[in-house]
């Protein structure tokens, strides 16, 4: 006789074994603490992320993490807002997710409005373009930054290790060169690719 998986058993596979136990206020000082401190996007604040929900709180582990990064790239909203509502949904389902997505976007939502009341458009033309470049550039760090943990902390052969750090420097001085951070970054995943197939038939 072939034993059916409950209803129950099916949940328990699908919830996180700490699920339940994450208060609500606790799951919104942690994220409001993310979205003030996280600067880049959700890809750069890559490390950040695993840093607090990973090992700090042990809310995911590195695997639900990544998993729900990348379900945050295919829903048509903001992508760190998709990823704060989907880890909310995931520790205290509906109100866990409104929470989150309310404590993560504070932060940044109190910073454009500070800027709109306090700079004048006067003050736009003066040092800001400079300004944006140096954050432009910061923000390119923080990418490759979390690119190389990424490519060290994986399991890949050392050719394709060596090809994903020379690609990220490549994509990195491109984009501080002045080339659009999107052609580069396309540029270097095409070129990846190609490097990675042509090995795999070479070792056949």
């Amino acid at each position: 006789m072939t034993c059916e998986p409950t209803k129950s058993t099916i949940t328990e596979k699908l919830e996180p074994a700490n699920y339940g136990q994450v208060s609500l206020i606790e799951l919104a000082v942690v994220l409001f603490r993310i979205g003030a401190t996280s600067f880049g996007g959700m890809w750069a604040g890559t490390q950040k992320l695993e840093k607090e929900l990973v090992h700090n709180k042990g809310w995911l582990t590195v695997e639900e993490q990544k998993a729900l990064m990348v379900a945050a790239t295919l829903i048509p909203a903001p992508k760190f807002l998709a990823f704060g509502g989907m880890v909310g949904f995931r520790l205290r389902k509906w109100p866990g997710s409104i929470v989150a997505l309310l404590s993560i976007f504070a932060p940044p939502a109190l910073f454009v409005l500070t800027g709109a009341i306090f700079l004048n458009p006067e003050q736009l033309g003066g040092p800001m373009p400079t300004l944006n470049r140096a954050v432009g550039i910061g923000v390119i760090g923080l990418l490759f930054g979390n690119a190389l943990h990424q490519i060290r902390n994986s399991r890949v052969p050392s050719r394709e290790r060596i090809i994903g750090i020379v690609l990220g420097v490549s994509v990195a001085s491109a984009a501080i060169a002045g080339v659009p951070l999107i052609f580069a970054a396309l540029a270097g995943l095409l070129i990846g690719i190609c490097l990675i197939r042509r090995g795999k038939e070479v070792s056949k």
